[in-house]
């Protein structure tokens, strides 16, 4: 059983590697190195398939079977073009030539291996890398908010949201006191009292000052001077609650009048605050989805892009890491290579066994083709002179029977002729005996 299990595997390589097995019945010591070949190509395509789910995976963010059924398609893919660049790298006469022919192939598996091997290199790295890409994360989210703080929509939503909130206060308040005291009028008039109740107030320390002697005279008691200085206290208190009651006055107007203004400045304030808060809405749902797209891509930030960002990033701190990714990179793609490498060698040394049956045998092959194109040639030949020989022999026939019916045809005219004419004369004789003098004989 395990015979034939080896047995059809090695079937099964054979035909991955392109071998001829006709030729290696003639050769069999010859079949390991085909066999070899196959289970090399084999393996480049199964780490092209580990590449590309892992790939797949944490680029896309594909479930993983999804991803191991896409890295296979990508493998048969890679498997295909190997064998498409092993199978098809010729042997030529001068080495220079072989080699100038299969340079162009070993260009392509470089580029095919570089594309296999990247993922994988991160996939070993993918602990550092991680940590590298919450790093830009982080980074990028903080130059987000900046940015956002320093946009003039941010500037201009805050302004209005500000502008909301006085208005609503506002609203809400209504009038107050403090609208009253702050009317012109109002603080006018309450500078004036403010004045007299000043001098009032000085007034009323020098009328005291006066009776104690501690001011004015110096003389204690009442007299004159008392009496003037009582006189002009009395009229600057008068003044003074004159001016208060007119304050008083004044304020219960400007309040019924700012009470009247207030209905008015409501309308205006709603609307202009039902304004603010549509555009304060517009522009919170524009920087919203804003926010979320960037959120959105922060954490979609993981792929290869990001992974190679990240990488770059580590190996400019960390010289040991550079040289490590390196090595790993440059040898996941010689293994990538292995098969168009190991087809050059071949090609550029000495042929082998299996090579020269297989040459022998494309000979014998042309050979073959070459005679049967030969015989068909001559045959065709042959056929062409035997058409030939027979047109002209019915060329002959014809040009014969033509003439044979020409001259039958030509006779036939004769004796037409020679009827009409003797029909001629022998009617002119019946007319008449003599024709111009001459007598006429039948003969």
């Amino acid at each position: 059983m395990t015979s034939l299990s080896r047995a059809a595997l090695s079937e099964h390589l054979l035909t991955v590697a392109g071998a001829n097995r006709e030729v290696l019945r003639e050769a069999p010591k010859e079949r390991g190195k085909q066999v070899a070949m196959g289970a090399v190509l084999l393996s480049t395509a199964g780490l092209a398939v580990v590449s590309a789910s892992y790939a797949l995976h944490i680029a896309l963010h594909l479930w993983v079977p999804v991803a191991v059924v896409g890295g296979l398609v990508w493998g048969l893919v890679i498997l295909n073009l190997d064998r498409w660049l092993v199978v098809s790298s010729p042997r030529l006469k001068h080495w220079w030539s072989t080699l100038a022919m299969a340079l162009p192939r070993v260009v392509l598996a470089v580029l095919i291996g570089a594309v296999v091997s990247t993922p994988l290199t991160l996939a070993v790295f993918s602990a550092e890398i991680a940590t590298e890409v919450e790093v830009m994360a982080a980074e990028a989210e903080d130059e987000f908010n900046q940015r956002m703080q320093a946009d003039s929509r941010t500037v201009d939503l805050r302004d209005k949201q500000t502008r909301i909130a006085e208005l609503e206060a506002d609203l809400a308040d209504g009038v107050t006191q403090a609208d009253v005291d702050e009317d012109p009028a109002v603080v006018d008039m309450q500078r004036r009292l403010d004045e007299v109740t000043a001098r009032y107030e000085a007034a009323e320390a020098a009328y005291n000052a006066e009776i104690d002697g501690t001011g004015g005279t110096g003389d204690q008691g009442f007299g004159p001077a008392t009496d003037a200085r009582r006189a002009d206290r009395d009229r600057l208190r008068a003044e003074r609650d004159a001016l208060a009651a007119e304050l008083d006055t004044l304020k219960a107007q400007t309040f019924e009048s700012l009470q009247g203004e207030e209905a008015q400045k409501t309308v205006d304030q709603q609307n202009e605050l039902a304004g603010l808060r549509a555009d304060v809405t517009s522009l919170q749902r524009r920087l919203a989805a804003e926010a979320a797209a960037h959120e959105a891509a922060v954490d979609d930030s993981d792929g290869i892009l990001a992974r190679l960002t990240a990488m770059s990033r580590l190996e400019e701190g960390n010289p040991t890491l550079a040289t490590a990714h390196r090595l790993l990179f440059w040898f996941m793609t010689a293994i990538e290579c292995l098969p168009i490498l190991f087809k050059t060698m071949l090609a550029l040394a000495p042929p082998s066994l299996y090579e020269r049956l297989l040459a022998l045998g494309d000979e014998k092959v042309e050979e073959r083709v070459r005679l049967r194109m030969q015989t068909e040639y001559e045959e065709a030949e042959v056929l062409a002179r035997s058409a030939l020989a027979a047109a002209e022999a019915r060329a002959a026939r014809t040009l014969e029977a033509e003439s044979r019916a020409t001259g039958m045809v030509l006779e036939a005219q004769l004796d037409v002729t020679r009827d009409g004419v003797d029909r001629w004369r022998d009617e002119q004789l019946a007319r008449s005996p003599h024709v111009n003098g001459t007598v006429l004989t039948k003969r």
